[in-house]
């Protein structure tokens, strides 16, 4: 009983520390103090600055900060057309000052360096020089990118820019979605992932929703070349009528639509970054777009497990705006 009780706990924290995680997100711009924030959360403000930390792993203010630094690289190295002053207040941060001094405490250099060295169009170019180079042969910022990509990551860069394929691409004005998701924080991958599908999977089934049109789909959240893996963040969804409400399971949320890029491809299973990758070198990169700031979608068409290759088919949903903005 009392083990039942504890989990019955455990879940309702889960779900107030997801809600304030979601308004973080969405209000990273704003005044982020923590009595605001206890609000959100509906705790006393000592005993929610001391539940965030135990369950998230770091105190609400380094959060708080992180997101707002990751952010800010987004907008740093895509809305050049903004100051680097314009892009700290959009940010949430006091002064360009105080948002410089910690950008290069956090990443090791500073924000107009970021601009400088990891802008769309220059990100672009570093990766393509990346072909057929071992590190000894490249410049310095290439040679971070390709310690990410080919060493940490692994990945098959010379592979991914033999391609130099047209991508079947299409764009669509995506709706507002309304879906019930149990989140995860970790790696990106299959083993992190996939026990949290079934777990909100076995959820959805009893209540009819894979009888009613609804999709499975997956949020990234986090950028993994800037975001500690530890940190990342995965929401495994399900779209819901509106009429669903949060439970003890799962929790609600609205991913705002807007316009994206939709690549539908078979993968193996962990071979989603290289997936991404490609459709961001061989086809984003010679189109009129760039990313927008919103999250990336990953819409789920079978299980993996029953294919006989084992492969995964979806749809890769990336936001996107003309380059001009």
């Amino acid at each position: 009983m009392r083990e039942s009780a504890d989990k019955l706990l455990k879940n309702e924290y889960r779900s107030r520390l997801n809600r304030t995680i979601d308004y973080i997100h969405n209000h990273y711009d704003e005044d982020l103090n923590l009595t605001k924030l206890a609000e959100v959360a509906c705790f006393s403000k000592f005993h929610f600055h001391r539940i965030f930390r135990a369950m998230v792993g770091e105190t609400l203010n380094d959060f708080v900060q992180r997101i707002r630094l990751e952010k800010s690289v987004q907008k740093l190295t895509t809305d050049l057309n903004k100051s680097i002053t314009e892009i700290a207040l959009d940010c949430g941060f006091s002064s360009s000052q105080n948002f410089a001094k910690i950008f290069k405490s956090y990443y090791g250099m500073t924000p107009s360096t970021s601009r400088r060295e990891y802008n769309w169009d220059d990100w672009i170019i570093k990766m393509r020089n990346l072909k057929g180079k071992n590190k000894n042969n490249l410049q310095p910022g290439e040679a971070y990118l390709y310690d990410y990509y080919h060493d940490k990551r692994q990945m098959p860069i010379d592979k991914i820019l033999d391609k130099r394929c047209v991508l079947q691409v299409r764009i669509e004005n995506l709706p507002d979605l309304h879906v019930a998701y149990i989140r995860s924080m970790g790696p990106y991958n299959y083993k992190t992932i996939e026990p949290v599908f079934r777990q909100l999977l076995q959820w959805a089934y009893p209540r009819g929703m894979n009888e009613n049109n609804s999709m499975a789909l997956g949020v990234v959240r986090s950028n993994p070349v800037i975001t500690p893996e530890d940190k990342l963040i995965y929401d495994a969804c399900v779209t819901v009528p509106e009429s669903i409400k949060a439970d003890r399971w799962v929790d609600i949320q609205v991913l705002p639509g807007g316009k994206f890029a939709i690549y539908h491809c078979e993968i193996e299973i962990d071979h989603d970054e290289e997936a991404w990758l490609s459709f961001v070198l061989n086809w984003l990169a010679s189109s009129d777009y760039q990313p927008d700031d919103h999250p990336q979608y990953e819409i789920y068409y079978n299980d993996p497990e029953t294919h006989p290759l084992k492969h995964q088919i979806l749809d890769l949903c990336l936001p996107i705006k003309p380059l001009c903005e």
